[in-house]
């Protein structure tokens, strides 16, 4: 009587630490943006930023393995008010996806702004990285079109996902880990536009 109660608690304890640590997203919890500065170009708001921590264990697996992986950035262009909550001016979407090819063991790295698609090729596995991580002078909006004496600053927020696989590809390559994970947002500096 008293070993099936022993065998009972024993069983119910490895069925919740295993539901625990298999349901918790604790590998995502250290992504982060860093490092968010607007610089102002002839006529437009660049943005510039670094996603860290994205790769994970379960992130570079799944890359490696073939899975296409898609890194979402948000970008709000905000302007700052003192007695009432701030006015978004303007959002952007910029899309950056990987997949890699196998046989040819070559990453293909596509970004999409909205206004522009771009595809880079490499065999470095930090290269990939590094373009994956960044967002380089992403055009959040012209500087015309802006109050001289606002005061402004952009948030920046990143998305992490894996491709879903269809039936039956979703059985055949069970062992494949898939994910999914945000980032919070993150502000950039003040800032006034200039002329």
């Amino acid at each position: 009587m008293r070993r099936k109660q022993i065998l009972r608690s024993s069983a119910a304890l490895l069925v919740f630490l295993t539901l625990v640590t298999i349901g918790s997203p604790t590998f995502a919890a250290d992504a982060r943006i860093t490092d968010v500065i607007v610089t102002q170009g002839s006529d437009d708001l660049l943005v510039y930023a670094t996603l860290e921590n994205a790769f994970t264990k379960e992130v570079e697996e799944s890359i490696v393995n073939g899975v296409p992986t898609t890194f979402t950035y948000h970008l709000r262009l905000m302007r700052y008010r003192s007695l009432v909550p701030d006015a978004e001016v303007a959002s952007f979407l910029v899309r950056q996806g990987v997949s890699y090819d196998l046989l040819k063991d070559e990453f293909a790295v596509v970004q999409d702004d909205g206004r522009e698609k771009t595809t880079r090729g490499t065999k470095s596995y930090a290269q990939m990285k590094r373009w994956m991580g960044e967002l380089r002078g992403i055009k959040v909006g012209s500087r015309q079109s802006l109050e001289k004496d606002e005061i402004y600053y952009v948030l920046v927020k990143a998305e992490i996902r894996s491709l879903k696989l269809i039936f039956p590809l979703n059985y055949l390559l069970f062992f494949l880990t898939f994910f999914n994970f945000d980032t919070s947002w993150t502000r950039s500096a003040y800032f006034k536009v200039s002329r």
